[in-house]
């Protein structure tokens, strides 16, 4: 006897939800989006209502909402160190002031919104690691 299922399939049985299917398969897209990018792109993000993944380069702000909505999940395409600042537009200096280094391919989903208990936006440098 041969059973066919497929891979949701599996995985439901496993006891994973579709949010947690969704959100691997984001992952994997921000992974395979970073080896395109250039040599200063430090993070590929995918926010809510925006369909294609956001990218940041070393030195430019990366804020934890847009208008569209807040940040699901970042894959970091570089290491990098960075600081949290309190605003958006990362002004306002970093909190708290200690830099925060960020290997490549970490994966920060944003479970809960708790990116936003951390700041609302990152500045990141390239360091001796990439």
């Amino acid at each position: 006897m041969k059973l066919n299922f497929s891979l949701a399939t599996a995985f439901t049985l496993m006891g994973l939800s579709n949010a947690t299917l969704d959100l691997l398969a984001t992952i994997a897209e921000l992974k395979a989006y970073c080896t395109t990018v250039g040599p200063n792109t430090y993070v590929a993000v995918r926010y809510e209502g925006i369909v294609l993944p956001v990218s940041f380069d070393f030195g430019q702000c990366y804020p934890y909402e847009l208008p569209a909505g807040l940040a699901q999940v970042a894959v970091f395409c570089k290491t990098t160190t960075c600081y949290n600042n309190p605003n958006p537009d990362c002004s306002g200096g970093a909190v708290p002031p200690v830099p925060v280094p960020i290997v490549a391919g970490t994966i920060l989903p944003n479970v809960v919104d708790f990116v936003q208990l951390l700041g609302q936006g990152a500045t990141c440098q390239r360091n001796g690691l990439s």
